[in-house]
């Protein structure tokens, strides 16, 4: 905490410096706060490694009278079912103070749950039968030299409960009398510095963003910790409209107070009733324990895997108390002008049409001192629809030693 309370107030001090007009600094080459209006109403597939494929039943509208804020509300169906309600980029004052307001209710969720963590060459997992997985999150973000310089704090509150245990081919091990329930609170505080030409769709400069994430315990037998993460892009310009982006990720754990590591005492929270006989169970049980008690002796950072960091895994494949990663990617902007589009039901304005080709290196381990002992790596291809209205709406497909993961969602990577 004393780090990140440095560093943001040698960043607070420096702000008139970057007021002036170094060279450096690229200008910005459009609108920073679009008000374009859009809206999308219509069924969209996902597919989320690790998660599962599905439909997003999508009511969106950007922009709302002629402002900065997008709201959506999503039914989702498939491997997932639930809804996620969302407010974006409300202004509380217009172009400096902005408000993001989150809510999840996930009523059906199977998630992978692998039997070590670090990076551990086995694939063994169970499958967690989740019946409740809900969010609530709300950030305030203060932003100025248009979007240049960014801070915000952001409070989220967790919870879930698990109902049953499969193997890895969806049979049943233990089928919980009592769902297992769990919850959890956080405080993020952070700050960016953005100096590229666009917030949405950078073509040259470089960001910085650092964040510091308080995760209190939930009860005597958790953990107390927090988090630090710092990342760090360049983009690099090609040609005439592409773009180079590489990237640096790293998040550490930082316990000030171990949880309940005895394993008679986890099993007992876990409530899982297993026969003395059954070996498939006590095994199940077993992996829990020693992931509980992993997690409670060194607090766990971000994991590998996923949407965003080693896209060829899927989510949550491998995590620890420490986590780094590289990655490049190239964007080959096929198309580059503004195009109107109305479908009746989807209403916006193509800025950009993308193919990318990416390459990424991750480590995670339990202490700082075995960063790097060992990584995993992914090597993939991506498509980006960028659009006036501030959404980008991207498919990749990655390979890596384990297999291929093929992702269809929102948003760029590492963002």
């Amino acid at each position: 905490m004393k780090k990140f309370v440095l560093l943001l107030s040698l960043a607070l001090m420096a702000e008139p410096l970057w007021a002036q007009d170094f060279e450096w600094r690229p200008d910005r080459r459009k609108d920073q706060f679009p008000t374009e209006q859009a809206h999308l109403v219509i069924p969209l597939p996902y597919s989320y490694p690790g998660i599962g494929d599905g439909v997003f039943l999508i009511g969106n509208v950007s922009n709302i009278a002629g402002t900065t804020m997008d709201g959506a509300l999503i039914s989702i169906v498939g491997d997932v079912g639930g809804s996620v309600f969302q407010a974006d980029e409300i202004p509380l004052i217009e172009n400096h103070l902005l408000l993001h307001v989150f809510l999840q209710d996930i009523n059906r969720a199977v998630v992978n749950n692998y039997q070590f963590r670090g990076m551990d060459a086995s694939r063994e997992f169970n499958l967690l039968d989740v019946s409740s997985a809900d969010q609530k999150r709300v950030q305030l973000k203060y932003t100025v030299q248009d979007r240049r310089l960014n801070f915000f704090v952001d409070y989220q509150e967790n919870s879930f409960a698990l109902d049953a245990i499969r193997d890895s081919d969806g049979n049943v091990i233990q089928q919980l009398a009592q769902p297992f329930r769990s919850s959890g609170r956080n405080t993020l505080l952070g700050f960016n510095l953005d100096f590229t030409d666009d917030y949405l769709d950078p073509r040259r400069g470089f960001r910085f963003e650092m964040t510091y994430s308080d995760k209190p315990p939930s009860s005597d037998d958790d953990p107390d910790f927090y988090t630090l993460d710092f990342s760090a892009l360049v983009y690099i310009p090609y040609l005439s409209n592409d773009v180079l982006v590489l990237h640096y990720y790293q998040s550490d754990a930082h316990v000030r107070r171990a949880g309940n590591t005895d394993p008679a005492s986890i099993r007992a929270e876990l409530d899982l009733q297993c026969d003395a006989a059954d070996i498939r169970c006590l095994s199940a049980e077993q992996q829990l324990v020693g992931n509980t008690i992993n997690e409670r002796l060194h607090g766990s950072a971000n994991s590998l895997g996923g949407l965003d960091r080693l896209r060829s895994y899927p989510d949550g494949r491998f995590e620890g108390g420490h986590m780094a990663f590289i990655g490049a990617e190239y964007r080959w902007n096929m198309e580059d002008e503004q195009t109107p589009f109305d479908l009746l039901f989807w209403k916006d304005v193509t800025t950009s049409k993308q193919i990318a080709l990416f390459a990424e290196v991750g480590t995670v381990a339990e202490t700082s001192g075995r960063i790097w002992d060992e990584y995993r790596t992914s090597l993939g291809v991506g498509f980006r629809l960028v659009t006036a209205s501030g959404s980008v709406y991207r498919a990749d497909i990655a390979y890596g030693d384990e297999g291929s993961e093929t992702a269809v969602f929102f948003f760029y990577p590492w963002k």
